[in-house]
């Protein structure tokens, strides 16, 4: 247990590995867990493997969070949860064809205009970043879009972000391991229950008014889903999805969609005022290949500097570091080493990420290694995952981080405020998702 009481985990684990080799076990309570932390066995887990270790964990703070496991993140992995993923998975796939492009081009824009009206003065962008993000995926889900004073965006933001630091705690996940505390007091149980009641009275209101419309917009997803839930009622027999696996499916599209990009895009920006170069080299790039125009995202294998900037970046900050736990479904095995039944397997992305056999000065940041004749390989890149349990929003993410990069780096220059010394702490603060300290840039508008 003390090992997971530790304020910054994925280095911790990353370190055990130095130590104990790229698998190891902790037993916590009852709970047995191996933790992965090389590309190699992540992968003989997750993809060659999949079927062995597509379970999640029984988790009761899960199952509170989950609305009783009824979400694609967290459910366990069931004839009912692979319903909703093949839905939800269609339903991502049909945006990406119809709209996505243009939903992020007029967020960027728009995001664009927000860093020019700052005339130049230092500012903390992470909710510049957080409301873009969260209009892609409103605006693809429910075909809405708010602005930064909305109170209705302001309280989803701030109720989601509580529910993703609170599930982080250890307070919490010490619920799972020893059942004798949940009958004692626990103040981040009690707080995490009542943001957990807030968020889905707002998801309950935004389906409800969403229903109410006289005709339902089946390119928004909410909209496909809802048109899919009424198909498969009239098709099926018994009913494999309820109402609920719509309500949790949207839930893990506006967590997903928002807390991990914008966390990405913070990061980004402070890795690049650590080498002002790779900045300079981007918008040469931009310049020169693309000319007056903004980028598509059928450009990017034009764009090798952009690329390699991007590949850098899920490698030194994968958003969900550890992923999502695992469970063994049934007896395996993975490098050998016997794996029984209902273990919890930890992928340690960030360490795989960080993996001194595969990565030259693992620590350091170098868009270059993934130039042609640098040491990166792509193939050792899992930020998304893998397997059955692969990032539902993958072709999302990938379009938004490379477009909202592109705009941002061809419009302006980050610099650090005059008089401030001190770059940004990259450690960063981790939780579910791994979040930068708040720091402060100036926006340079290029020529």
């Amino acid at each position: 247990m003390m090992e997971l009481t530790n304020d910054h985990i994925p280095i911790h684990l990353t370190n055990l590995a130095q130590r104990y080799g790229s698998i190891y076990r902790l037993k916590c309570g009852k709970t047995t867990m191996v933790v992965l932390n090389s590309c190699d066995v992540i992968r003989e887990a997750l993809v060659k493997k999949w079927s062995d270790f597509a379970g999640r964990p029984i988790s009761y703070t899960g199952d509170i969070v989950s609305g009783g496991g009824r979400n694609i993140s967290l459910g366990d992995y069931t004839e009912q949860w692979r319903a909703q993923r093949r839905l939800v998975h269609s339903a991502l796939q049909r945006c990406c064809q119809q709209s996505i492009h243009g939903v992020i081009e007029r967020q960027a824009l728009h995001l664009r205009k927000v860093l020019l009206d700052y005339q130049e003065r230092a500012v903390d962008l992470s909710e510049d970043f957080t409301v873009a993000a969260s209009n892609v995926i409103t605006t693809l889900a429910f075909g809405k879009e708010y602005d930064k004073t909305s109170p209705e965006l302001q309280k989803l933001h701030c109720c989601l972000n509580e529910i993703v630091a609170l599930w982080g705690s250890s307070w919490i996940s010490a619920l799972d391991s020893f059942p004798l505390l949940r009958k004692l007091p626990n103040p981040v149980f009690a707080r995490l229950l009542k943001e957990v009641a807030r968020r889905d009275a707002i998801i309950k209101k935004h389906l409800n008014d969403y229903k109410s419309q006289n005709k339902i917009n089946e390119d928004a997803i909410t909209g496909f889903l809802l048109q899919g839930l009424e198909k498969q009622k009239s098709t099926e027999c018994g009913e494999l999805l309820t109402d609920v696996h719509v309500h949790m499916a949207t839930v893990d599209l506006l967590i997903g969609g928002t807390e991990t990009t914008a966390a990405w895009l913070n990061w980004t920006v402070a890795f690049l005022l650590h080498r002002p170069e790779v900045q300079t080299s981007v918008y040469e790039e931009l310049c020169t290949v693309l000319e007056e125009r903004y980028p598509k995202y059928s450009d990017r294998h034009r764009l090798p500097m952009l690329s390699s900037l991007i590949s850098e970046m899920l490698r030194l900050r994968p958003v969900a570091p550890l992923a999502v736990p695992h469970r063994a479904i049934r007896d395996s095995s993975i490098a050998g080493y016997f794996i029984p039944k209902n273990t919890v397997i930890i992928p340690n992305l960030f360490g795989a990420h960080h993996d001194p056999t595969v990565w030259s000065e693992p620590y350091s940041f170098k868009p270059e290694r993934f130039l042609k004749g640098g040491d990166g390989f792509t193939r050792c890149l899992l930020p998304f995952g893998g397997g059955a349990r692969l990032c539902l929003g993958e072709s999302v993410a990938k379009i938004e981080l490379f477009l909202f990069t592109a705009y941002l780096l061809r419009d302006f220059q980050f610099v650090l405020p005059q008089g401030e010394n001190s770059l940004p702490d990259l450690r960063g603060v981790a939780s579910v998702v791994l979040k930068i300290k708040a720091y402060k840039v100036i926006a340079l508008p290029r020529p």
